[in-house]
Parts: C-alpha cells; sequence; structure tokens
C-alpha cells in the first residue's frame, strides 16, 4: 500500500471517528421517572421501557467497539505503517474494497469468517428450528 492510499485512510478512520463521537451515546431512560413510584404501572409501558433500555445499551456497545476498532487502525498507521491493511492473522492483504468500507478491518474475509462464524449455520430451511 503506498503512502496516499494510507493518508486517505487516515482521513476516513479520523472522519468516522469524529462522526461517532458527536453522535454521542444514547440516552438510557430509567424506569421510574417518578422517585417515589416503584416500577412502572403499565404492563406494556414496562415492557416497552425494557426493551428500550436495552436497544440503547447495545447500541452504546457496538458504538464504544466500533471506536475501539477505529483508534486501534489509527494507532496502527502511526506505529507500524508497513502494516497496515495486511491481515493480523494470515498476513495477506486485506482486499482494498474491504479496507475502503471498513478501514478499521484487521482481518480479511477469509479469516474474518473463521473467527465469527454465521448463527445458525446448520440451519438448512426457514422452517428448521
Amino acid at each position: 500500500m503506498i503512502a496516499r492510499e494510507r493518508a486517505a485512510h487516515r482521513l476516513a478512520l479520523e472522519h468516522l471517528r469524529a462522526q461517532l463521537i458527536q453522535t454521542g451515546p444514547a440516552r438510557i431512560e430509567p424506569n421510574r421517572r417518578d422517585p417515589v413510584a416503584t416500577g412502572v404501572a403499565d404492563e406494556d409501558a414496562q415492557a416497552l421501557s425494557e426493551m428500550l433500555q436495552v436497544l440503547a445499551s447495545q447500541r452504546n456497545k457496538g458504538q464504544a467497539d466500533l471506536l475501539a476498532r477505529i483508534d486501534r487502525a489509527l494507532g496502527k498507521l502511526a506505529s507500524a505503517p508497513e502494516d497496515f491493511g495486511l491481515c493480523e492473522q494470515c498476513e495477506e492483504e486485506i482486499v482494498r474494497k474491504r479496507l475502503a468500507l471498513m478501514p478499521y478491518a484487521h482481518l480479511c474475509t477469509e479469516c474474518q469468517a473463521k473467527q465469527e462464524p454465521r448463527k445458525a449455520a446448520t440451519r438448512r430451511r426457514v422452517t428448521d428450528t
């Protein structure tokens, strides 16, 4: 990978990082609005409140994970720029299209597939349970 491509990836990573930080974490609303009340009076409202808390929490976790991946890639560009764009497992070059879409990728598609196999890979048909 040439220096110009690394500079373009650095800019893309910095832009993604700035977007994530600007967005900020999702607000997790408490179940109780009134400190005197316990829980939520309406069961539907309780379930909805809990679901929204879980969704916000998962979004925040995903955001933190992505931010860590971006910081890791930026660190690699700073400390070992010649290694940027190489798979950390097989040391083969990561496909340029993959890096264009995910400049924080540290594994090639084959190694990524081995590390994170598809969920329910044994399922053959929609009707299988």
